[in-house]
């Protein structure tokens, strides 16, 4: 059978474009700071920290086949996660893994990351790497990295962000009371029947709903 062989195989160029374009990422990645966080930087990866403890990752994956980048992230640990992982909810979690959020900007539309509808950024040529990553780092600082933070430490933006992507959340309803149970001053008044009132966010009437009236 023959063996199927990668963009950077079939095209020599295409592997040392893209450690141009990857160096070039690192140095907009190691530029970027979070205040109560600590950020780290390295090869297609911004890590985040809370007292020296990893809580989150930000994570640009390549596509072999098509040479793009997507971007993924998770959230694997603070208050929040933590406040969570305390709580067994009677019905699966919406992801495949142990982190309370979790997401790719693969298939998605909104243009937050690229400007086409697959999510994806095409790997670039070395005279636009620089231009390319500082627009990655842009989306990242205006978009990304606080809404990363907001799932770590609870802030006014944290449960518009459940609002808007409930599926990236392994149980929304928990999550929410997990964050006003963090930092009761999120809470702005309507904010719960809002949250009631969105589907796909209640997966179990009973149960999340008695959550939700004790976090407001």
């Amino acid at each position: 059978m023959r063996k199927h062989r990668s963009l950077d195989d079939r095209h020599p160029m295409s592997k040392e474009n893209r450690a141009i374009f990857e160096r070039a990422l690192l140095d907009e990645l190691k530029q970027i700071t979070f205040a109560g966080l600590t950020l780290s930087a390295s090869k297609n990866a911004l890590k985040f920290r809370l007292n020296k403890q990893l809580v989150a990752e930000l994570d640009f994956q390549h596509l072999a086949k098509s040479g793009a980048y997507v971007l993924l992230g998770r959230v694997i640990g603070g208050p929040i996660f933590e406040c969570a992982a305390s709580i067994t909810p009677p019905y699966r979690s919406n992801l495949a893994s142990d982190a309370c959020f979790s997401f790719t900007t693969s298939g998605r539309q909104d243009k937050k990351f690229s400007q086409n509808v697959y999510g994806s950024i095409d790997m670039p040529k070395p005279d636009a790497a620089q231009a390319v990553s500082k627009h990655i780092r842009q989306a990242l600082e205006a978009y990304y990295v606080p809404m990363i933070a907001g799932c770590i430490i609870p802030s006014d933006r944290t449960i518009d962000d459940v609002l808007h992507a409930p599926g990236d959340y392994a149980y929304p309803a928990v999550f929410i009371h997990c964050a006003i149970t963090c930092n009761p001053a999120i809470l702005r008044p309507g904010l719960i029947e809002q949250v009631k009132a969105k589907k796909h966010l209640v997966k179990n009437k009973a149960f999340d709903l008695d959550l939700l009236a004790r976090a407001g």
